[in-house]
């Protein structure tokens, strides 16, 4: 199945690197040009300078921090709209995954990751979507959840509570936005090979507990960042028109249960 998004224009949350980075230069790949809003100014600017020598005139970007979102969101999609000519896709990537047990969590922790994990996914479908109804315009929201949206781990309750209320967020702006031609579907992402977690197996005690991970998955591995960028494209396309509302899970069956090896 193809999908083209030649003479579109995506805006892409946290798109400097993992698994942001690779969706928005499949996008690329299809045709689209892309918005790029991530904090982290200088890998930004390593991002963009890579990609505008092989898609000239189709990348653009900004510094942002998506914390501010309820302050910044309105001019990142307003500078997104005229660099690019268009704007007709949005991806909610930008997160952050701190682990941290319940007992030693302080205000600071839960308002960081809320602020940006719900708050900034929420000021910046507001700002889009305000967008394309003045213009009367149709438009795509895809929100990167996680599949720890339905399987939480101790040390990652905020996280997953977060990511939880990223689904039902997904839900209720797809009901109230779809009749103005909007919308709104989410990924799940599983364990995916991303750099930032092949970093991170840097003990013999990382590498036992991904290994245990990895047990646990019925496919019996991780999965790409292309696999989630794959899902991405697909319910921001025309491929998706009917579909409304839904968080699709990318995780090697991860979400539908545990295997017992004896049995496989």
């Amino acid at each position: 199945m193809e999908i083209s998004f030649a003479g579109k224009g995506v805006l892409v949350t946290g798109a400097a690197a993992g698994i942001g980075k690779v969706i928005a230069e499949q996008f690329l790949q299809n045709g689209a040009a892309v918005f790029m809003a991530d904090y982290n100014r200088e890998l930004l600017q390593q991002t963009m300078d890579e990609w505008k020598q092989k898609f000239p005139s189709k990348v653009y970007g900004m510094e942002a921090d998506l914390r501010q979102a309820p302050t910044v969101a309105p001019d990142i999609v307003k500078q997104a709209a005229a660099a690019m000519g268009t704007l007709d896709v949005l991806v909610n990537n930008a997160g952050i995954y701190p682990s941290k047990f319940m007992l030693d969590l302080e205000e600071s922790d839960w308002d960081a990751i809320f602020d940006l994990n719900v708050k900034g996914y929420f000021f910046m479908a507001q700002a889009v979507a305000r967008y394309w109804v003045d213009l009367g315009k149709e438009g795509s929201i895809v929100n990167i959840s996680s599949g720890a949206a339905a399987n939480v781990r101790p040390g990652a309750v905020t996280y997953a509570t977060s990511k939880a209320a990223v689904v039902m967020l997904t839900k209720g702006l797809a009901l109230e936005w779809i009749r103005k031609g909007i919308r709104v579907n989410a990924v799940g992402p599983g364990l995916i090979e991303t750099e930032a977690l092949l970093q991170s197996l840097d003990t013999p005690v990382a590498k036992a507990e991904h290994k245990e991970k990895i047990s646990m998955i019925p496919a019996a591995r991780t999965g790409k960042p292309s696999e989630i960028a794959d899902a991405v494209l697909f319910l921001a396309s025309d491929k998706a028109r009917f579909i409304v509302g839904q968080n699709l899970y990318v995780d090697g069956g991860y979400t539908c249960g545990r295997v017992f090896h004896s049995r496989m």
